[in-house]
């Protein structure tokens, strides 16, 4: 008897090593959010991606929840970003256009609107973002005064993965809020940063917002040379690259982020804290026409970034939370990325002024329930153009003129049914449903467009290569190669 019990205690203190190692259930989980830039619906293997090898995407993708029928708020990133971060349509904050760094009091102003980071900071969660910004370039628009505790990345639409040079031939890489480049492959510093954020904050409830440059232009690999330097500087080259070369250069894009996904993973369970945190994993709008010509990557959807049709908007999504969502589940209902915000403050605990409650709509019954959500109607809207979904039905207003397609029975919306004398009624209603909620919900310059008119906006922040690449007559031919 004496023996068994000083084994039973001898099992006990040899367990105490292997317990204090795991950490007490949290009551608030952590929050990692990881956006792809220009990612088309077929980006990764596991949407129908040709060519693309992503396999750590696509074990969460299969592992968790897959949803099918998720669109960006816009068809370019700084609008769906703006959505994102407050769950309001974007026209409500008055950004729904690229931003402009150059123009000054262009960006998301916190003193106006309720930011996720922000909201986090005030239940007790540590707060970084490691990637694209383009929200705002003064200091009042940056990540640090939106509630981010930690910042790595650039503030520009783009940069290069190399030089990180940014579309105006600056140097434009900040760590911790300050400017100060560091030599290496753009994705790779971002997902040694989300790690090391992991290993720093692991004890408490973090949120990680991670907004990854690729694959937008420049189109580079880790091992493809810089495009953008002190001597010579262009936007883009990938027009003149082969298809193969181009798609290669996505794929190799897409690898690196792959293996950052893979090594966020291994972080969460080194500290045991993966079966308390969502992943969630978008893009912010549809894949640049290059790749749609090159490699097929919004799927066959019609049209591309910058379109309102669904190629422009349409993109791939999945929640992944071991434990709590059902692995392998398929979800059809339609959600966009303001969803997000009011997912999270479901989740979390987090309470918003009432002025500024998101316009977004809480997915947590869909993701773990497999309920379905309400019907309502949404809208998209950039420049003179405006898209209204209503069940399966889409309205989109451009060019002074409106087309109109079933999504359910022509996804690839082949067929225009405006002209159909059976649905001029509905047409109607919905034009009428359109312009209510354009007057009832922009503000600013959204609201001061006419739709249907094109209105011109120049770009103002590109660099004159003229006089910047006075002594190169043709761009190094190595670089499309």
């Amino acid at each position: 008897m004496m023996i068994k019990h000083l084994i039973i205690i001898g099992i006990w203190f040899a367990s105490i090593p292997l317990f204090s190692q795991i950490r007490p259930k949290q009551e608030k989980p952590n929050i990692i959010l990881i956006m792809a830039d220009d990612l088309g619906y077929a980006g990764l293997s596991s949407f129908g991606g040709v060519g693309i090898k992503t396999p750590e995407l696509d074990h969460l993708v299969e592992n968790g929840v897959k949803c099918v029928n998720f669109y960006s708020n816009g068809p370019v990133c700084s609008p769906t970003r703006v959505a994102l971060l407050t769950g309001r349509y974007q026209q409500r904050v008055g950004l729904d256009h690229l931003y402009y760094p150059c123009i000054d009091g262009d960006g998301l102003d916190p003193q106006k609107n309720s930011v996720l980071a922000s909201e986090l900071k005030k239940v007790g969660y540590h707060t970084g973002v490691f990637g694209k910004w383009h929200l705002g370039d003064e200091e009042r628009y940056r990540p640090s005064s939106h509630g981010f505790d930690e910042f790595t990345g650039f503030l520009d639409g783009n940069i290069d993965f190399i030089s990180h040079h940014n579309t105006r031939s600056k140097e434009d890489w900040w760590i911790n809020h300050e400017l100060k480049n560091e030599t290496g492959y753009a994705t790779t510093l971002l997902n040694n940063a989300a790690v090391n954020f992991i290993e720093k904050n692991h004890k408490e409830p973090f949120f990680l917002y991670l907004p990854h440059a690729a694959v937008h232009v420049p189109m580079q690999g880790p091992n493809d040379p810089a495009l953008r330097t002190d001597d010579y500087w262009q936007y883009r080259v990938d027009k003149k690259m082969t298809d193969d070369v181009y798609m290669r250069r996505y794929a190799d894009m897409m690898a690196s982020v792959d293996k950052g996904v893979g090594r966020i993973m291994e972080s969460l369970k080194k500290h045991n804290i993966y079966k308390n945190t969502l992943v969630i994993f978008i893009s912010d709008n549809g894949g640049e026409q290059r790749g749609v010509v090159a490699g097929n990557v919004n799927g066959g959807l019609r049209g591309d970034k910058g379109t309102m049709y669904e190629g422009g908007i349409k993109v791939p999504a999945f929640f992944y939370w071991e434990g709590m969502l059902k692995p392998g589940l398929l979800n059809k209902e339609l959600m966009l990325s303001m969803d997000i915000f009011p997912t999270i403050q479901h989740l979390t605990g987090i309470t918003v002024n009432k002025t500024l409650k998101p316009d977004g709509i809480n997915l947590w019954k869909t993701l773990k329930k497999e309920k379905k959500l309400k019907k309502r109607d949404v809208f998209w809207m950039h420049k003179e153009r405006l898209v209204m979904r209503s069940k399966n039905l889409k309205l989109i207003i451009q060019n002074s003129d409106a087309e109109l397609y079933d999504l359910v029975k022509d996804p690839y919306e082949k067929v225009d049914l405006s002209k159909n004398e059976d649905y001029q009624k509905i047409i109607d209603k919905m034009v009428l449903k359109s312009n209510k909620w354009h007057k009832n919900t922009a503000i600013g310059f959204p609201l001061e467009r006419v739709l249907g008119e094109d209105l011109k906006i120049p770009w103002p922040c590109r660099r004159n290569l003229k006089t910047h690449n006075k002594k190169i007559k043709v761009t190094p031919k190595h670089n499309i190669e």
